[in-house]
């Protein structure tokens, strides 16, 4: 996991530990390429980031001060004999038995009426998470951003970012349009890529050309992506001056968008 964010990790453990039986798999790929991003830092965005986290900080610290002077007015109202229910509805007062499914970020993950939606079917990838600084004239906003992808490996993907005070916050803005953004990509079993693929969303390009013999070797975020497709007869490559991951998820779905099964390139093509 990334170490430069304990927050990051954190959130990450706690929902691993409360949903990792809810996904087929969940993967983190937010550390593979932090170490060069770190190195290529100036010394005003170090700066910057150490302001954002000294504010992230002080929020955190205000938050266990309310939760500390709430957990107290909750024991001295239980000695008095009194009690008010809006001083039960904290974390602990909740157990695992009366938690209802409509709390934090599991009430999206059962499907509604009419939804075939199931998060078991499909492999949960962490692509990105960053700190973001929106700067007005009379304040400093920080947010927390995260990037994620899903696949079934079946060609049903999506994709999706997510921004927020926090990074359970920004999970649930991103969890909401992921399944809002979900592509069927059309694949045939016996060549899943039967043409060559290619885009390209700002400096960052993508070729993906059809092969028997699967080869992933390059990227290793976009082979995770291409096998939790579903695209098994392909070989990439991909082109790109600096680390963008949002340039590298546009391309990769225009890419892979334009796949076609080989009956329908045969009507196509005649």
């Amino acid at each position: 996991m990334a170490k430069r964010d304990e927050s990051f990790n954190e959130f990450l453990r706690n929902f691993k530990s409360k949903n990792e039986q809810g996904w087929a798999n969940i993967i983190d790929l937010t550390q593979e390429e932090q170490e060069a991003k770190l190195l290529h830092k100036t010394p005003e965005e170090r700066k910057s980031e150490m302001t954002m986290l000294e504010e992230f900080r002080r929020r955190k610290n205000l938050e266990r001060y309310y939760q500390q002077v709430k957990k107290q007015k909750l024991a001295e109202a239980t000695g008095a004999g009194q009690r008010d229910q809006t001083l039960d509805m904290d974390d602990e007062a909740i157990t695992r038995e009366t938690q209802y499914k409509s709390s934090g970020p599991e009430r999206f993950f059962t499907p509604g009426k009419d939804e075939i939606f199931n998060p078991a079917d499909f492999t949960l990838i962490f692509i990105d998470s960053d700190s973001v600084t929106n700067v007005t004239a009379l304040n400093r906003v920080n947010a927390r951003r995260v990037l994620l992808f899903i696949g079934n490996g079946n060609g049903v993907i999506s994709y999706a970012m997510g921004k927020g005070e926090d990074y359970e916050a920004a999970f649930e803005i991103a969890f909401k349009k992921l399944r809002q953004n979900l592509v069927c990509i059309p694949l045939d079993q016996a060549m899943s890529v039967p043409q060559v693929l290619k885009a390209r969303h700002n400096d960052f390009r993508i070729q993906i050309f059809p092969q028997m013999q699967p080869n992933y070797w390059g990227h290793p975020v976009v082979w995770k992506m291409l096998t939790h497709t579903g695209f098994f007869h392909c070989r990439f490559t991909v082109k790109s001056r600096k680390r963008d991951p949002y340039s590298m998820i546009y391309a990769y779905f225009q890419a892979v968008t334009l796949n076609r099964s080989q009956e329908e390139l045969a009507l196509l093509t005649g």
